[in-house]
């Protein structure tokens, strides 16, 4: 089994960006990079109160919003990424941007955790609350960055105890998008993804 410290995550992320580019959009704009490494800050600081799977937080942030067709309303966006993880799961050779080793990464998960990431990618827009907690962590991890789009989080639309998102917690999170990349560990997109903030 792949450990969630050892994911090959610029491989994944390579993958991601690639799939990104197809469907025309730029990798460093709303719902690209930086708002994947919030996504996964995010998720790891909640991963454990919530009972959730780090590697399946890592993966859904990569994920996630990978197949856009804009920064507007694309509703299938979600459901399209968990298509190709499908693909991918199956061994798909064809599945756009994905080597051997995505394929292999994809594989090697747990059933359990292909489940939660699969339903994280297909429901994120569409779904208020679920009971697997790595599906509920992604939702709160992805939710956590609404202020990009002029939302303040709100703890109704998150699935997480109440003591994990006071409002101290959320405040740090729109601090965190403010700030783009400069924020404590927003640099570090850098030495795990290897990309350059933009």
């Amino acid at each position: 089994m792949i450990e969630a410290a050892t994911l090959p995550e610029r491989t994944l992320l390579a993958a991601a960006v690639a799939n990104v580019r197809l469907h025309g959009m730029e990798p460093w704009g709303l719902h690209g990079l930086a708002h994947w490494w919030r996504v996964r800050h995010n998720g790891l600081l909640v991963a454990d109160a919530m009972g959730a799977s780090s590697r399946v937080v890592k993966l859904f942030a990569i994920f996630h919003d990978s197949h856009r067709a804009d920064d507007n309303e694309d509703p299938e966006h979600g459901p399209r990424a968990a298509a190709w993880l499908e693909r991918v799961r199956a061994g798909d050779t064809t599945a756009h941007g994905a080597c051997a080793a995505t394929i292999d990464t994809i594989r090697a998960v747990t059933a359990a955790e292909f489940d939660a990431l699969h339903a994280a990618c297909e429901l994120h827009t569409r779904a208020l609350h679920h009971h697997d907690p790595s599906v509920a962590a992604c939702f709160v991890a992805d939710r956590l960055d609404l202020s990009r789009v002029g939302f303040r989080p709100d703890p109704k639309r998150m699935p997480a105890p109440d003591r994990l998102l006071s409002n101290d917690f959320i405040d740090a999170a729109i601090t965190r998008e403010r700030a783009g990349l400069d924020w404590p560990g927003g640099g570090e997109i850098e030495s795990v993804w290897g990309v350059r903030p933009a």
